[in-house]
């Protein structure tokens, strides 16, 4: 169905695109998403340059490989672009009331980058045709199951015909050279931020546990924006450096129990919203009101009252 609506010129005039991420594991730094995109007949070039998955090339290859692109830069060349989510959009993502997964996050990203170049192959389609249809086949490096992660994708793009796998960066020369472009990003966000001595950045990495421990504030978490607090590994090293454990009065509390947490890594309370009976009498509201019964501790133990006349 989705080779029926592509334009006339099908094989070699259509394009490829690829998409990766650079940073998805580490505890420090952003999450870059790159795409590259290009028409099949010139990815034997990339190809022949030696394309391949980033995470296998050296900083020095990379950089080749990027100016490379640049110089091809175009309608008939390769053309790329990317997305960056900083480290504290991430945790901020990951512990706020929607608790959004990284592979959800992840999925956002990706379809921004697809909308952004679809948005810029419709400025080159003839009237009344669609930018889907210069596109034969978007490779993707997978999130999760392959199945599932295409099924998403597909459902927000119909137009578009995808081939989700697991290490296809080292299979498909255009998404190696989307790799290539978040690495290298990711990469230069990285060393702007910070210096040689946060490691790797990976929680595994001694150097990066170290580094984090020299970054505690006792009270406030983590003094640097490199980190992503919703990560297990900033917890641990809260914990053992003696942090301040901080009480939150909850919304609602059950047989007056407070929820503590560390900073903000607990996961939320369910919360159960009762809901009075209609046509309660005045008084009894009023009485209820005043007794504070299942009101919220903070307005309790102040004996603070609400009113409605000044």
């Amino acid at each position: 169905e989705i080779n029926k609506a592509k334009a006339e010129g099908e094989g070699e005039d259509l394009y490829v695109a690829g998409i990766d991420e650079a940073g998805r594991g580490p505890v420090l730094g952003g999450m870059v998403y790159g795409i590259a995109w290009c028409k099949r007949s010139f990815e034997k070039n990339l190809k022949s340059r030696g394309f391949a998955d980033s995470k296998q090339l050296t900083p020095e290859k990379r950089k080749e490989l990027m100016n490379f692109m640049e110089e091809n830069r175009g309608e008939a060349g390769v053309d790329y672009a990317s997305d960056s989510m900083c480290a504290r959009s991430i945790g901020g993502r990951m512990l706020d009331s929607t608790r959004s997964s990284l592979n959800e996050i992840a999925l956002e990203q990706t379809c921004r980058i697809l909308e952004e170049v679809l948005v810029k192959l419709g400025e080159r389609c003839a009237e009344g045709q669609e930018a889907t249809a210069l596109i034969d086949t978007v490779y993707v490096d997978t999130l999760g199951k392959a199945d599932l992660h295409r099924d998403r994708l597909s459902s927000k793009f119909p137009g578009l015909q995808f081939v989700v796998e697991s290490k296809a960066d080292a299979t498909y020369p255009v998404v190696s050279a989307a790799s290539i472009v978040a690495k290298v990003q990711r990469d230069e966000e990285l060393e702007a931020l910070a210096s040689s001595a946060v490691g790797s950045g990976y929680p595994g990495d001694e150097r990066t546990k170290a580094w984090l421990c020299s970054q505690v504030d006792r009270v406030f978490g983590f003094k640097s924006p490199l980190v992503r607090f919703s990560w297990s590994t900033c917890k641990e090293v809260l914990e053992k450096s003696g942090a301040v454990e901080v009480t939150w009065d909850c919304d609602e509390e059950e047989d007056g129990a407070q929820q503590k947490l560390w900073s903000s890594y607990a996961p939320a309370r369910k919360r159960t919203v009762q809901g009075g009976g209609v046509g309660k009498r005045a008084s009894k509201h009023a009485a209820a009101e005043s007794s504070g019964v299942g009101r919220q501790s903070f307005f309790r133990s102040r004996k603070l009252q609400k009113i409605d006349a000044f």
